[in-house]
């Protein structure tokens, strides 16, 4: 019986160490919300463009503009980039070949294959929708559009009210044209996988709303910046691990937390923080690893150290909701008020 007693005691400290979702302090909430308030609305748009009848296209086409009219809009003019104005026979033909031509036959035929349902996203979007709702009351919940864009986007806005996404940007980092068509940035491959389209969502509704930084700011505002987005994604989703809302690999989070003195060292050594110049975005920007650091460093050091620096701050204000977090564009008094001071 000890002995049993004991593996139970191992069995449970491996399993509490190696637990890596976010057990961090959550921002007070405007309201409460359940999942159970919250609706999951999907329309498969790319099965409907592509149900189209070649003999009737127009026609087709005109159905699926009345229908879906603000969806439409931004998907012809900017995610396809078809001009609404100029030659409607060329417009038509272009959108012919878009439809009709056999790779992208092929395409739809794996995003079908792939994603016949998309249940996995609507269980984590009912939880991220009831914290969206809980943290921003006067928002409306948005209604999900698939679509295909031939690797163009992942996730877009259409107003508030509308999500899109993109599924042929989520087909697995293995997917057979990805590389060849992403030559130049194949670092960013493992995250065209489906784990990442919830949190790609709640990264595009923290864009919406987190104030982007001017072309004044400093290298802290922008690293602080990108943090409130990281810690907006953790709290619309809290349950995801660390290093999926950033998208690190676990060693790449490992190499950050075991360095995190020394990546700190670096920005106040070199007198980076309150740097203004433009290029400063380097320290933050995706990339195969950040400028300055180790090539084993990953991209976005600066990113994940505002995020640090963010998360210091809401614990020492607990009561802060997140639209105070967000109110706040001088990142050097969140910094101050942070206390952030990591252990060497």
């Amino acid at each position: 019986m000890r002995d049993f007693n004991l593996w139970i005691c191992i069995f449970s400290c491996i399993i509490l160490s190696s637990c890596t979702c976010n057990r961090g302090h959550q921002p007070k909430k405007e309201i409460q919300v359940a999942k159970s308030e919250v609706a999951v609305d999907i329309v498969r748009f790319d099965k409907l463009l592509f149900d189209c009848d070649p003999n009737h296209l127009e026609e087709d086409l005109a159905k699926l503009e009345k229908q879906y009219p603000l969806f439409y809009s931004v998907y012809y003019n900017n995610v396809l980039n078809i001009p609404s104005a100029g030659d409607k026979k060329m417009q038509l033909q272009v959108m012919s070949d878009f439809i009709f031509k056999k790779s992208m036959k092929g395409l739809y035929d794996t995003v079908q294959q792939r994603f016949p349902d998309l249940d996995f996203l609507k269980k984590d979007l009912l939880i991220e929708f009831a914290n969206y709702k809980s943290y921003f009351p006067e928002k409306p919940i948005p209604k999900v559009v698939t679509c295909i864009s031939e690797f163009s986007y992942s996730v877009f806005t259409a107003s508030d009210s509308i999500l899109g996404i993109s599924l042929d940007k989520y087909l697995g980092p293995r997917y057979i044209y990805y590389a060849s068509v992403f030559e130049e940035t194949t670092f960013m491959l493992p995250t065209f996988d489906k784990k990442y389209m919830s949190i790609d969502c709640a990264n595009v509704l923290a864009s919406n709303i987190v104030p982007p930084p001017d072309d004044k700011s400093t290298l802290l505002d922008k690293m602080i910046a990108e943090g409130k987005i990281l810690f907006f994604i953790q709290s619309l989703l809290p349950d995801k691990k660390e290093n999926d809302v950033i998208k690190y690999s676990d060693a790449q989070l490992k190499w950050c937390k075991k360095n995190e003195a020394q990546i700190w060292s670096y920005f106040l050594e070199n007198k980076l923080l309150y740097d203004t110049r433009f290029e400063q975005f380097k320290y933050v920007k995706e990339g195969p690893n950040t400028y300055g650091m180790p090539k084993d460093s990953p991209g976005k050091v600066g990113a994940w150290l505002g995020w640090q620096i963010v998360q210091a701050y809401m614990n020492e204000n607990p009561n802060a909701s997140l639209k105070q977090l967000i109110s706040i564009t001088d990142g050097q008094k969140i910094l101050s008020e942070s206390k952030y001071k990591p252990k060497v």
